[in-house]
């Protein structure tokens, strides 16, 4: 009993010292190898080995930061990017040899949509305009944003909105897209004028949204035949819908009070409130994409077309679904 209680007074004092010898080491150790993978560690291969163009396989980059921290107009994030601080009409000292996969992985990651591909070659109808830099003659995230912009000691309001396009400020959110691409070649489309001036459907106009084209007198929302999921269809014209709060709020499943609402409206009003293919609440379970007399009246199909923001349901729609109570 004796021997052990000697050895352990004779230890602490070797243990505290070691402690005190070990600590700043360790510290030293910690901030420099942290430091040191951020810069050149990537888990999933060597920096550098950029995957090939259309390659779905994730990009992933160890960072100090989560990805949703906005790295953008804040100098404390340079050196996420950087080497080292660049200094202006000087060599920028990219991390990743420049790589804008690596670069802009908090993007790539993110699953949004976005309306244009990258790390493609232009098309040789695609002329790119003066100031949009291909990197390795391919498309890049840099090729029409100029992340320069951010570093800029007042920058334009108008650009930064933007999403600091190159040429910005457009009057239009397409107006960059024909820098390059003809605009001559991109008549204005509108799919949900479906009838002809005969009142006869254009079924044309159908199949950009179908798969096969319905009838009209006979099916119903359950068997409908899509080209795809119901929100991306839509979001692929209306693609500033997403940004809209009370839309970004609505994509999901519905709570099982609200589901028995929409069950209950729907046979109270005669009228359909579809959902999705997983049974979220989407675009059209508001909005009837249809043109008024594409679907006979009779029909619950047939509410909303025509109708101010061609919803299924007149006056305060919210209310319809989310009585007072829940609110």
């Amino acid at each position: 009993m004796s021997t052990f209680t000697s050895r352990q007074n004779d230890n602490r004092p070797r243990f505290k010292w070691c402690l005190a010898l070990l600590t700043p080491v360790v510290l030293i150790w910690g901030v420099y190898g942290c430091q040191y993978n951020q810069k050149d560690s990537i888990f999933s291969r060597k920096v550098g080995a950029a995957p090939q163009a259309g390659s779905q396989e994730a990009v992933i980059v160890q960072r100090s930061i989560p990805d949703t921290t906005n790295i953008h107009f804040d100098s404390r994030y340079c050196l996420e990017c950087h080497e080292k601080l660049p200094i202006a009409k000087s060599e920028p000292y990219l991390k990743y040899d420049g790589n804008t996969q690596y670069l802009c992985s908090c993007h790539y990651n993110s699953g949004k949509m976005h309306p244009h591909p990258v790390d493609y070659p232009p098309s040789g109808d695609v002329k790119i305009a003066t100031g949009f830099p291909l990197q390795d003659k391919k498309m890049t995230c840099i090729t029409c944003h100029d992340i320069v912009q951010q570093c800029q000691d007042s920058p334009s309001d108008k650009i930064l909105k933007q999403g600091i396009l190159r040429g910005a400020p457009y009057g239009n959110q397409i107006d960059i897209c024909f820098r390059c691409h003809d605009k001559n070649k991109y008549p204005k489309y509108n799919p949900h004028q479906q009838l002809n001036a005969n009142g006869e459907i254009v079924k044309e106009k159908c199949l950009y949204c179908h798969s096969e084209v319905p009838d009209e007198k006979k099916t119903g929302a359950e068997d409908v035949k899509l080209i795809g999921n119901y929100g991306a269809i839509c979001i692929g014209c209306h693609n500033t819908a997403a940004k809209q709060p009370l839309h970004q709020r609505h994509l999901r499943k519905p709570s099982d009070d609200v589901l028995a609402q929409i069950t209950q409206m729907q046979i109270r009003f005669n009228i359909v409130l579809p959902l999705d293919q997983e049974g979220r609440v989407t675009c059209v379970t508001c909005h009837n994409p249809h043109q008024k007399g594409l679907i006979p009246d009779k029909r619950a199909g047939a509410a909303g077309a025509g109708e101010a923001h061609r919803h299924r349901l007149t006056g305060n729609m919210c209310l319809k679904c989310h009585p007072m109570r829940q609110l």
